[in-house]
């Protein structure tokens, strides 16, 4: 009898207790790696031709290489100790990943899950939504806009129908790629989530109240950083510049929000300020958004 067996042959509990506590242990260990690679991801380190890096951050970096002379992405994941944490992060993005297959989501096309090279090798991409808007003087003019977002929503509407949800928890301009044909695809599901754990995770400028707040959540966290990536693609700004790091918890908490340019269509500007209510229960859901979006070409 495993240890976790014993301990729970003591508890005195209902049935209907037993059964949660079941899917508890389940889910951990699943977690924890009851679940794994698809065979048909697995692929071998020395098949990747790594290059040079694109973007890093906390415990992983994003290259681009080749794999089998075809251009990729690779996310490489990498701590000395090889932490459980570590492990445990690496194999609930892949789980997630890999069972998600839409025209709006990067396509996931091979796992390295032997320590010390763990990585994911996905499709590439040459450009981020942050860099179209921030770093260049392509123009993006509000039809553009319009069909980004659509983009974006065909991805959450797809990601929020799953059995649970799938939340993805990390939404910003940064973690949405684009081909040379404007093509939008989600990327980066670290943070995707079915629960509230590490509820305080995520990129402030573009977390909902309730996520600063470490209170329950729910898909609707999604809709309010979707919210803040249409204002942001509209303004071409970003969101709260002005406010010191130290401050802009507190000013969302208290329901802050950028200022909408006056230059904003009535219809954008509501679809936005319906986006980042306060309250989560008033956000629209993406299937409403598209719908809003579509009658406004």
């Amino acid at each position: 009898m495993s240890d976790l067996s014993r301990g729970m042959s003591g508890l005195s509990v209902g049935s209907g207790d037993m059964e949660r506590l079941r899917q508890e242990n389940r889910d951990l260990k699943r977690q924890l790696g009851g679940g794994g690679v698809k065979p048909s991801l697995a692929i071998p380190w020395e098949d990747i031709d790594l290059g040079d890096q694109i973007s890093g951050g906390g415990f992983s970096v994003v290259y681009r290489g080749y794999w089998l002379r075809t251009p990729v992405a690779i996310k490489r994941w990498f701590d000395p100790e090889m932490t459980d944490k570590l492990l445990q992060e690496f194999r609930e993005e892949v789980m997630t990943l890999q069972e998600l297959s839409h025209p709006n989501i990067v396509q996931l096309m091979g796992v390295c899950s032997k320590p010390p090279n763990l990585a994911m090798v996905t499709e590439y991409l040459p450009h981020s939504l942050f860099h179209v808007l921030h770093n260049t003087n392509i123009e993006v003019d509000r039809k553009r806009v319009i069909s980004l977002a659509k983009d974006i929503c065909c991805a959450f509407i797809y990601l929020h129908s799953r059995s649970p949800p799938v939340i993805h928890r990390d939404i910003k301009p940064a973690n949405f790629l684009l081909d040379r044909a404007w093509k939008l695809k989600l990327c980066d599901f670290g943070l995707a989530s079915q629960n509230a754990r590490q509820a305080g995770a995520g990129t402030p400028a573009y977390m909902a109240p309730e996520l600063l707040a470490g209170t329950g959540f729910n898909e609707k966290v999604d809709v309010y950083a979707f919210g803040v990536c249409l204002w942001e693609m509209l303004a071409r700004l970003l969101p709260f510049a002005e406010t010191p790091p130290g401050q802009l918890k507190e000013k969302i908490i208290a329901g802050g929000r950028p200022e909408i340019p006056l230059s904003c269509p009535k219809a954008m500007a509501n679809l936005i300020k319906d986006c980042w209510q306060q309250e989560a229960s008033l956000r629209p859901s993406f299937p409403k958004i598209h719908n809003i979006l579509s009658d406004m070409q």
